[in-house]
């Protein structure tokens, strides 16, 4: 990974260029140093003398190559050496632009241990030149050492907030140590920046294909969407991003938009297998008829090879069922969730004597999660609803027709039909073969049923409260139970549900952490810290618990140093969280470290705008940063948003004070 092209040379010099090349007027002035001329001829010249000669070296670098560039090259680091040499002779300061000069120099040749140092001697000549940090951080990237570069550039990321350079190499650091949601972070960042800000060119297509590539990786396919399609507006011609654009059309199911990008690819890539591989798959998928005459084509163009997938689809469309068979089912063996290859199977199976109506059943739920997975809801109901009739028609097996009832319902709620799921569990209920089985389909039921909608939280306690009367055991139900009453304020009932749901299970983090919260609202504040503790302990990757511990001792102005340490390790497991980058904002506020405040509340705010979605307290708390950094402007917008997001009347009365003040210019009193 190279990152050497966001760095210009920049030959910079706070002297003027008169005086650079001139000879001392008094030789016995005691701010010169002795050299020789070319002749051999000794002479008197200021400091600055060598450090001309070296930027002069560098700028006909710039028009060289090769050799002749590698000497120019070197003869600069020899005149900033006689530079850096003859001021510390003289105890003249040496600038930070200097010895990033030099460092710049060293780099171009590759001597890059020499180049770090005289960038950590420019960083500490001046802590706030820019230059000196980005230069390291690119070394350290095209060195591969990519942990010391996110690590280094992360601990001085609040001097350079603001900074698209330095975002930049962050993302760059973290997408190659593969930490994705820290590289959704910094993109994000980096991308409103150069939204404000003249930058690097390139940088608006670097995050928009890295944000597009991160998202796909996640399986995020609606914001890898955007992004990919974003980039291919800047480079339509990139024909291996418009193949991942296709792909993720065909993961959304939008079969007609990924086919007309594969076409496209087509028209300008003639015989690209991978794109005729896809584009047959997706055909079969979608649509037998439109499969037939696409896979037609390809037999007369020499395309569909004997033993390739779209051979044996090809198989299928015209029953060959036997030769089908010899290609898929090897093919299953190896890629057992791919797609097209288990509907070729399903079309074999339908038409096999053999097989029995309750293997076949299988095969059908088994695609239907398949295609669940890929986000084809309608083909995905449509297999269940063909098991779900075979079931039926059966007769036999009702606890399978359960099953395939509450994963029908499933899938209504990840569609969205909430109402079509409960009518689906309910025919789950009613199939049910044992009361266990009764009782789990039932707290799927309540789950749903506390929801809005439906909205029929009573409905919800009530079914569960029947459960545990049956089956006291069953922490699950007392943990759902408390999840219901704590929705509807009923504090204390809500705490026992959830203390029986430990005491029959005193291993889940989950029941500990929702206890305190409760805990919480009770005002029993030194139970609540026990069961959070007991929390991280029994989950200690889980974010959450640190980050609620830690905000609360923020908010009570108590044990900051250990609110940071708290939110600090909730950030680290989940930095593309905003709640968890306000927390770490807040209490950087409370410790006085407002620059830091202001970087992480920022962040927040920018991942929440990633989300479309706004959040009061952020921008509340934004509001308060700047109000004691004295930037009024940005005081006044952000406690505007703020009360405009706001809905109870105590919140708005409470930054309208804010405001007031904010209009006396009261700039002493604190918000």
């Amino acid at each position: 990974m190279k990152h050497a092209s966001i760095i210009p040379i920049l030959l910079v010099s706070t002297l003027s260029i008169g005086p650079l090349f001139a000879s001392p007027l008094d030789p016995g002035s005691i701010l010169v140093c002795r050299d020789m001329d070319s002749n051999g001829k000794a002479r008197s010249v200021w400091p600055a003398f060598f450090y001309s000669l070296g930027l002069e070296s560098m700028n006909k670098a710039r028009l060289s190559e090769g050799r002749e560039r590698a000497e120019l090259i070197a003869e600069s680091i020899r005149n900033y050496e006689k530079y850096l040499k003859c001021s510390e002779s003289l105890g003249v300061p040496v600038s930070a632009v200097s010895r990033w000069n030099k460092a710049l120099a060293h780099y171009y040749i590759g001597q890059w241990k020499d180049a770090i140092l005289e960038s950590e001697l420019a960083e500490k000549a001046d802590p706030n030149f820019k230059e000196s940090y980005v230069l390291k951080g690119t070394i350290l990237l095209n060195g591969g050492e990519y942990d010391k570069a996110a690590s280094y550039l992360e601990a001085n990321l609040s001097k350079f907030s603001d900074d698209p350079d330095i975002y930049y190499l962050l993302s760059s650091a973290e997408l190659a140590l593969k930490n994705d949601a820290k590289s959704i972070l910094y993109l994000s960042s980096l991308r409103d920046l150069i939204k404000q800000k003249d930058s690097n060119p390139k940088y608006p297509e670097f995050v928009y294909l890295s944000l597009g590539k991160t998202y796909f990786n996640l399986g995020q396919n609606t914001k890898a969407l955007f992004y990919i399609s974003g980039y291919l507006e800047m480079r339509p011609e990139n024909w291996e991003v418009r193949f991942l654009l296709a792909r993720i059309f065909d993961q959304l199911g939008k079969f007609a938009q990924a086919k007309r990008q594969l076409q496209r690819i087509l028209q300008e890539i003639q015989g690209n297998s991978s794109v005729e591989l896809m584009l047959g798959e997706m055909y079969f998928i979608e649509s037998r008829s439109m499969a037939t005459g696409y896979f037609d084509e390809l037999k007369k163009k020499g395309k569909l090879f004997k033993d390739g997938v779209l051979f044996g689809l090809y198989s299928v469309l015209n029953s060959n069922y036997t030769e089908a068979r010899r290609i898929l089912f090897p093919m299953k063996e190896k890629s057992p969730r791919r797609l097209s290859v288990r509907l070729g199977i399903l079309e074999i199976l339908k038409r096999d004597p053999n097989i029995s109506k309750k293997e076949y059943t299988k095969e059908l739920v088994e695609v239907a999660e398949i295609a669940l997975q890929s986000q084809l809801l309608n083909l995905s109901e449509t297999l269940l609803l063909e098991a779900i009739q075979i079931t039926a028609k059966e007769g036999k097996d009702k606890a399978l027709l359960a099953e395939e009832y509450d994963f029908l319902a499933s899938i209504y709620e990840q569609s969205g039909s909430v109402f079509r799921s409960v009518i689906s569990i309910r025919k789950a209920i009613e199939y049910a073969q044992t009361r266990e089985d009764s009782r789990k389909y039932e707290l799927h039921l309540a789950y749903i049923l506390r929801g809005n909608p439906p909205g029929k939280i009573q409905e919800s306690e009530d079914m569960i409260q029947s459960i545990l009367k049956e089956d006291p055991k069953n922490h699950y139900a007392y943990y759902l139970l408390g999840i219901v009453l704590l929705q509807s304020e009923k504090l204390q009932e809500s705490r026992k549900a959830f203390s029986e749901a430990i005491e029959l299970e005193p291993k889940s983090a989950v029941y500990y952490f929702y206890r305190a919260t409760s805990l919480e609202k009770l005002g029993k504040l030194k139970e609540m810290e026990l069961d959070l503790r007991k929390s991280m302990e029994l989950d200690p990757d889980n974010p959450i618990a640190y980050n609620y511990l830690g905000y609360h001792y923020s908010e009570k102005g108590i044990q900051l140093d250990e609110a940071l340490e708290l939110i600090h390790k909730a950030v680290e497991l989940a930095p593309d969280n905003e709640a968890y980058q306000d927390s770490l904002g807040w209490i950087y506020y409370k410790k006085g470290r407002i620059e830091e405040a202001l970087l992480h509340l920022n962040l927040a705010y920018q991942i929440l705008q990633d989300k479309n979605d706004f959040d009061p307290t952020i921008c509340e708390h934004l509001g308060d940063a700047y109000f004691e950094r004295k930037d009024l402007a940005e005081t006044k917008r952000f406690w505007e948003k703020s009360e405009s997001l706001y809905q109870k009347k105590e919140d708005k009365e409470r930054i309208r004070e804010k405001l007031g003040r904010l209009r006396t210019n009261s700039l002493s009193t604190k918000p």
